[in-house]
């Protein structure tokens, strides 16, 4: 079976898209990486070097009830949310930085090119030396909370409507992409 790059970029975004607690009903669409003989149904392409082939490895998690990011998956999702931060921030850049990097958090490293690290990140904004735009903290941890609160068709997925990430969680990310210089 051949799969197309669109599909791979798709299912690698599909990482941090876990919803506590959501139900998603109605079918799979076609072009979602599951397998359904699979105990994770979910798939995660891996490059075979030198071969221009992909393998597939399962998650350690059961991603196929909640939201992709593919045109045809029509089941419903949760409402965007805005909220407001209260201030001092208290965040750890520290804790936010791990979490940038973890696969089972935020993973901001696949869309994002953060500092330090090799992987250039896809479709989202660089985000190296964010400091020097002066957002105000309210509004990173918005976009970071639920982007769709700015744009509904955004693509970055709504950590905090969808508990992916936590409040803490959320200005640990907000201190981490405030201290980049």
């Amino acid at each position: 079976m051949r799969i197309g790059m669109k599909t791979v970029c798709l299912s690698a975004l599909l990482v941090p898209l876990a919803v506590n607690g959501a139900s998603f009903s109605g079918d799979m669409p076609a072009d979602f990486a599951a397998n359904p003989a699979a105990v994770n149904m979910t798939q995660e392409p891996k490059v075979v070097v030198n071969s221009g082939r992909l393998e597939w490895i399962p998650f350690k998690r059961d991603l196929t009830l909640w939201p992709s990011l593919s045109h045809d998956d029509k089941r419903p999702t949760p409402k965007p949310r805005k909220v407001m931060l209260d201030e001092p921030l208290n965040g750890d850049p520290a804790r936010g930085r791990e979490l940038a990097l973890a696969r089972d958090k935020g993973y901001c490293i696949v869309c994002h090119e953060l500092p330090g690290e090799a992987w250039p990140g896809t479709v989202g904004a660089k985000i190296l030396s964010f400091k020097q735009h002066k957002y105000p903290n309210e509004l990173v941890f918005q976009q970071i909370f639920d982007s769709r609160a700015f744009n509904p068709n955004s693509v970055m997925p709504p950590y905090g409507t969808f508990g992916i990430l936590n409040e803490q969680e959320i200005r640990d990310l907000v201190a981490y992409l405030q201290s980049l210089d």
